[in-house]
């Protein structure tokens, strides 16, 4: 075999143009959460022009399977009879016409469990009526959960979600996370984290740690970096503004943006150069913690240990549990607007609050609030 340098020079050409050919080919088959060169992407402004309030989609995102909206079942002629006048032990929606009941009861059935059926809430060779599976327990609590929402909650507006937002056609929500029994940095830094958690992360969901989460979005610890500062300025808590970081972090990989979808770069605790979709947001962070503390917690005596985590936690849901990587989960598509038992009849509000359903109660602590809305700034931002 000749040495390199007596090869001619289009042999040599030949073994590096191969050599480049299958790196290429390496890195397209062995890292394919990056988005690819090729893939569409496309650019929107937030803000005035020249200040970089951009924010970037790509259509690998939007062309997730998890992200196309499934086609709906066509509604049932209504029959006049409720449904808890039909069946027994209707504890939830009885209040439906027994024609809505079923069509609710199919739909169901595909946003959750497509391959199980109804066997996966209900016994076979069994009545319907007997509470028997912890599923269909945890299914009626969730119905509940989803009225609230609907009923309650300003951060989905008049889009409202149903079961498949969060489910998208699987028994556990893909996008879900649990307590993490996490030995602590030194110093606070999250680079000399020992390993599994900073080495074998594929993704940024799995590279960052739960604790912002079980700080913000399940327990009450004020979101704001003037806790972490001291009377001077200087920072006092490296480790709390690490967290209020993550979990921003977290917030944008969830929703597929950047920090310049809700802030303006240039003051980013300043809520009057903020754009709208922070107040959206503010909203947003209240009900993931509603949902988290008076449901999912609530039910974690309902699961078996198969279904808990590590540390015998229910599964609890963050931004990207909902959103998957779009600034609105699903395009915004309106899927519960056909769903009259997804919002609950009127006045009815399946727990009783003092105030909103996203504000804290008033012995629990509370995020800095967000300024009166301006000219009608949130609805324009829905």
């Amino acid at each position: 075999m000749k040495p390199l340098e007596q090869r001619p020079r289009s042999s040599l050409l030949g073994i590096f143009v191969l050599a480049a050919a299958v790196a290429t080919l390496l890195f397209v088959l062995l890292v394919p959460k990056y988005d690819h060169p090729w893939d569409p992407i496309e650019s929107r402004e937030w803000g005035w022009r020249g200040i970089a309030m951009n924010t970037f989609t790509s259509e690998r995102t939007r062309n997730d399977p998890l992200n196309i909206v499934p086609a709906a079942i066509e509604p049932f002629e209504p029959t006049g009879v409720a449904a808890g006048e039909v069946y027994e032990n209707v504890q939830v929606l009885g209040d439906l016409d027994a024609a809505q009941f079923d069509h609710m009861m199919l739909s169901i059935t595909e946003w959750v469990a497509p391959d199980e059926g109804c066997s996966y809430c209900h016994k076979p060779n069994a009545s319907f009526a007997a509470d028997d599976l912890y599923t269909k327990q945890v299914a009626r609590r969730m119905l509940g959960m989803v009225r609230d929402i609907n009923t309650n909650a300003r951060h989905v507006g008049q889009t409202g979600v149903t079961c498949y937002t969060c489910h998208r056609g699987q028994a556990v929500p893909p996008k879900h996370w649990f307590k993490a029994a996490e030995p602590t940095p030194p110093l606070g830094g999250i680079v000399g984290k020992p390993p599994p958690w900073n080495r074998t992360a594929k993704t940024m969901r799995d590279f960052f740690p739960r604790r912002p989460f079980e700080d913000y979005l399940l327990d009450d610890k004020p979101i704001t970096g003037a806790q972490a500062r001291s009377v001077s300025g200087e920072v006092a808590d490296l480790a709390k503004l690490e967290d209020i970081y993550i979990l921003m972090m977290q917030m944008s990989d969830g929703m597929g943006v950047n920090c310049t979808f809700c802030h303006n770069s240039r003051a980013f605790a300043d809520w009057s150069q903020s754009t709208p979709k922070r107040i959206n947001a503010w909203y947003g962070i209240r009900m993931t913690q509603r949902i988290n503390q008076d449901y999912l917690t609530d039910m974690q005596s309902l699961f078996p240990p198969a279904r808990l985590g590590l540390l015998g936690d229910v599964a609890k849901v963050d931004c990207a549990t909902c959103h998957n990587g779009m600034s609105r989960p699903l395009g915004g598509a309106p899927m519960a607007a056909i769903y009259e038992g997804l919002h609950g009849p009127d006045g009815v509000r399946p727990i009783q609050r003092e105030t909103a359903f996203e504000t804290r109660k008033a012995r629990q602590a509370t995020i800095s609030a967000p300024p009166p809305d301006p000219a009608g700034l949130e609805q324009n931002s829905k």
